[in-house]
């Protein structure tokens, strides 16, 4: 709210935290008279809901396909093999050149049929015939019936062009995703689909603004390779592009960073931690990783003194401070998660308690 004050701030938030089937930024929305852009399951043409295309010709060619393999990964659990790589390309060029064609954009299904009725191709000087690519793709194309059938779990978010009315050069962007399943893939395809959707589409090298990217329960990219992958892109170069990225997660103990090297790669190239009170064992787990001093590592589950509602233990760089964060009235009221809570039990509105940690990859002031 502060910054976009100013005229060259842009801000785009992945909300993912709520209630009500509304995300903790509608307040906020509905103050600056901006419509968040809501992502459910179903049909999107014949709802609220929106599609994202992953074949969205603001994305690169070369990027979709990591997209694709992104997207594949996750749904088929592991790595893909080479040669399903192969079949993967080989039919999204077929299905990029038939759209073309017919004077359209690419869609998931289009990349399915060329999977299942594939050409000839050459690796190299090798021919490699369609019966035995069809049998390459075909843990690729499994796992695009989840996307493409009507009938699966997964359809209607990826499957067709993207929603009309999204507005990318907005000044501040809001995807509200609190309507999609915190369990399962949904969300993980879902952030494999955004990142370069932001990257492409809404940032723009060159230009005087300086773009702030909110990732709300950032567990989901953190804690999927695939996803975080595409994400590590934005956080290390996010000076060049003129790009802060703030990831928000409530417990950096849940993840196991030897396991997810990309996680910890973002983890660590963060200028800025603001830490909240946090439970004695997670405060400890935290202080361990982020290499926090003594009096920090004790303040931290103190939240009735030192880390009360409002007070953080900031880390910038070699900086360890207590940072009290100060709210005007209109603040509090736009800005407070525990309004159910306080508004049941008749009390006065409080700032939000709940452990949270902040990571931000700044870009130059």
């Amino acid at each position: 709210l502060r910054q976009l004050r100013f005229r060259d701030r842009n801000f785009c938030v992945l909300d993912a935290q709520g209630e009500d089937g509304t995300g903790e930024w509608d307040g906020i929305a509905r103050e600056l008279g901006i419509k968040p852009i809501r992502l459910i399951y179903g049909d999107a043409e014949a709802g609220e809901g929106i599609r994202i295309n992953p074949l969205d010709p603001r994305i690169p060619s070369e990027h979709q396909f990591k997209v694709l393999v992104s997207m594949m990964e996750i749904l088929v659990g592991g790595p893909l093999s080479s040669q399903t790589k192969f079949a993967l390309a080989e039919a999204h060029k077929a299905a990029s050149a038939s759209a073309r064609a017919h004077g359209r954009v690419a869609v998931l299904s289009d990349v399915l049929n060329a999977l299942t009725a594939p050409r000839e191709a050459l690796l190299g000087q090798q021919a490699v015939g369609p019966e035995e690519l069809s049998d390459w793709g075909q843990p690729a194309a499994l796992a695009l019936d989840e996307l493409c059938n009507p009938d699966r779990d997964l359809a209607g978010l990826f499957d067709g062009p993207t929603s009309e009315g999204i507005d990318l050069d907005a000044r501040l962007i809001i995807f509200d995703l609190t309507r999609l399943p915190r369990e399962g893939e949904a969300m993980p395809l879902l952030m494999a689909v955004i990142g370069p959707w932001i990257r492409f589409g809404w940032i723009k090298p060159g230009d005087d603004i300086k773009r702030t990217l909110i990732v709300e329960e950032a567990w989901h990219i953190l804690s999927h390779r695939p996803v975080a992958r595409l994400f590590e892109e934005l956080v290390r170069y996010g000076r060049r592009l003129g790009l802060s990225f703030w990831a928000i997660l409530h417990h950096l103990a849940d993840l196991v960073l030897e396991e997810a090297p990309e996680a910890a790669a973002i983890l660590k190239l963060t200028a800025t931690r603001v830490v909240y009170h946090l439970d004695r064992e997670e405060a400890e787990k935290t202080a361990d990783y982020l290499g926090l001093t003594s009096w920090a590592r004790k303040s931290l589950p103190d939240g009735a003194n030192i880390c009360a509602p409002g007070r953080a233990i900031w880390q910038v760089g070699s900086r360890i401070n207590l940072v009290e964060h100060i709210r005007t009235a209109t603040e509090v009221r736009l800005t407070d998660t525990n309004r159910r809570m306080t508004e049941r039990s008749g009390t006065e509105m409080t700032p939000p308690t709940a452990p949270m940690i902040r990571l931000r990859k700044g870009a130059a002031a």
